[in-house]
């Protein structure tokens, strides 16, 4: 996790820190009323331990010192955390015949769409986060205003680290569809993509990823899907052949009774 990633989605972060600097356990936080609470990032899947120079307990303890109530996400399975949820993302490895995996479904849509659309690598964000505020937004709760200046924040910072791009879908001149893409050492991660209602129906998603794919099979070797439980996105990545992880969602709660009365309050 680098900092400026987490400069792009979290106002205030910081790191549990080793003595040497070698170990770091990333922390995003708020602090409403003078109430400390960590939160997982929007737009990043989970915060693991960097390094060995100290145990995941250490970083609890110092967690339940400083914060009122805790939620992270991790791929440690930690069991001194009673309130712990399994969730699982996608992932495929590129060195595979991973063609040879793509569900029949999933074949037509990509011959349909390439038939219709052609694939591009591109210097835009503002078309892509234009779609995003067109034909996702309305759908999915987290994605507010903020939220949305947020992830158009995070692309720019990956592009200016040279540490993201944009793929888009052409029907002539007109992008209908895009996908942003992260790129680190030997992973690709699939951050947020989106299409017209019209270009999803003619499989433009799915010659978007299969042009991903093919981009980026020479240079790294695992694609990551960014991970859904929701069950048709995630099926939408196993038609490709991508095969699930698990991961842990922990939550400590210690706030103090009259701050939730007051959120209680709020929701009314």
């Amino acid at each position: 996790m680098y900092s400026w990633y987490l400069d792009a989605v979290s106002a205030n972060w910081g790191a549990a820190m080793s003595d040497d600097l070698n170990t770091l356990f990333p922390i995003s936080f708020t602090v409403k009323l003078g109430v400390k609470q960590f939160h997982q990032a929007m737009f990043t899947r989970q915060f693991d331990l960097l390094g060995q120079g100290f145990s995941i307990h250490k970083v609890l303890s110092l967690l339940e010192n400083q914060f009122k109530f805790v939620q992270f996400r991790s791929h440690l399975d930690i069991s001194a955390i009673e309130n712990k949820e399994t969730r699982v993302y996608q992932s495929m490895n590129l060195k595979d015949e991973y063609q040879n995996k793509y569900a029949t479904n999933a074949k037509r849509l990509i011959k349909k769409s390439i038939k219709n659309y052609s694939f591009k690598k591109v210097n835009c964000i503002d078309e892509l986060i234009d779609l995003v505020n067109e034909n996702v937004a309305h759908k999915i709760k987290e994605f507010t205003t903020e939220n949305i200046i947020k992830l158009k924040n995070l692309m720019i910072a990956a592009c200016d680290n040279d540490k993201g791009e944009t793929l888009a879908v052409f029907e002539g001149n007109e992008i209908v569809g895009a996908g942003f893409f992260l790129k680190d050492k030997s992973r690709v991660t699939y951050l947020k993509g989106a299409s017209t209602d019209l270009a999803k129906k003619n499989g433009a998603m799915y010659g978007l990823m299969n042009f991903a794919f093919d981009s980026y099979k020479n240079d790294y070797e695992m694609f990551d899907f960014g991970g859904s439980n929701v069950e048709g996105v995630a099926t939408f990545y196993k038609k490709f052949g991508a095969l699930d992880n698990a991961y842990y969602n922990y939550i400590i709660n210690d706030l103090p009774v009259w701050f939730n009365f007051l959120k209680k309050l709020k929701r009314q």
